[in-house]
C-alpha cells in the first residue's frame, strides 16, 4: 500500500474537516503506526455522520493496516460510492480483493475479459460525468439538425446527417451506461463479510442448517435485512441467510 496515496487522500478529507474533530487525531495516529487508534478516530467521524470518499479510503487503508481485510474492503467499496472513478480507491480495493480466499467475482472476471473491459469502460466516468455528457451530444445532434435544415448545400446536408449517426450511437452507449447504473442503485445493495467467516444457513435462525461458509472479504449482494439475519447471494449457487453481525453493508 503505497503511503503517498494515503496523503493525498488525507489532504482532499482535510477541506471538509469542520464537522469532525477527531479527523486529524486518525492521521497523526496513522503516521506513528497506531492504525488501531487511527481507524478508532475515523469510524468515529462515520458514526457522527460525516461521510466522504477519502474519508472511507483512509478508514479502508487503516483497518488493513490492522489485517481486518472485510472492513478494509467495505470501505474501499464505500469510498468508490463517491467517486468510482478514483484509480486509488480502486487500486487498494483490488489489491486487498486479491488477499481474500472465496475468489469467485475475481475468477470470473479473469475468464471473462471481454465483460472486464466493458466494466472497466462503465465505470470510466460517473454518473453524474455521464450525464453531463449525455446532455452534450443531445445538444450537438440538435445543432447538427438544425445546421443541416438550414443549409442550402446538397453535400454538406449529407455530411451533417452522417455526422449525426455516430453522435446518435455514443448518445445511445452513454444512455444504457446509465441506465445500468440508475438500476443497479436502486435494486442493488452490497455486502462484505467482515467476520473471519460467515456460516450461510437455510434460514434466519441458529437452528436452520449450515449450506456454505464465507471467508472474510467475500463480496455478496444483499436482499433484505431483518431481525439480525441478512439474506444474501453469491452467483447462483450461494443463496441463503447470515447474521448481521458478521455481515457490513454499503449503503
Amino acid at each position: 500500500m503505497k503511503k503517498f496515496l494515503f496523503c493525498i487522500a488525507l489532504l482532499s478529507a482535510s477541506l471538509f474537516a469542520e464537522n469532525c474533530k477527531t479527523l486529524f487525531t486518525g492521521a497523526a495516529a496513522y503516521t506513528a503506526g497506531d492504525f488501531t487508534s487511527a481507524a478508532e478516530a475515523w469510524q468515529n467521524c462515520v458514526d457522527n455522520g460525516f461521510q466522504n470518499g477519502d474519508l472511507f479510503y483512509n478508514l479502508g487503508n487503516a483497518y488493513f493496516r490492522e489485517k481486518r481485510l472485510g472492513l478494509a474492503i467495505l470501505n474501499y467499496e464505500k469510498a468508490l460510492r463517491f467517486d468510482p472513478t478514483n484509480s486509488d480507491y480502486r487500486y487498494n480495493l483490488k489489491f486487498a480483493r486479491s488477499m481474500t480466499k472465496d475468489k469467485v467475482s475475481e475468477s470470473e472476471d479473469e475468464e471473462n475479459p471481454i465483460l472486464n473491459f466493458a466494466f472497466e469502460a462503465h465505470h470510466l466516468f460517473s454518473l453524474k460525468q455521464q450525464l453531463a455528457i449525455i446532455l452534450g451530444l443531445v445538444w450537438v445532434i440538435f445543432f447538427l439538425c438544425i445546421a443541416r435544415v438550414l443549409s442550402a448545400n446538397p453535400k454538406i446536408k449529407t455530411a451533417l446527417a452522417v455526422c449525426v449517426f455516430p453522435v446518435a450511437m455514443v448518445l445511445g452507449v452513454f444512455a444504457c451506461s446509465v441506465g445500468y447504473k440508475i438500476y443497479r442503485e436502486n435494486t442493488y445493495s452490497l455486502g462484505v463479510v467482515i467476520a473471519e467467516t460467515a456460516d450461510i444457513t437455510s434460514g434466519p435462525s441458529d437452528k436452520d442448517q449450515t449450506l456454505n461458509m464465507l471467508s472474510e472479504g467475500t463480496e455478496i449482494e444483499v436482499l433484505n435485512v431483518k431481525d439480525g439475519w441478512v439474506h444474501v447471494r453469491l452467483g447462483e449457487k450461494i443463496n441463503g441467510f447470515a447474521k448481521i453481525s458478521e455481515v457490513g453493508i454499503v449503503k
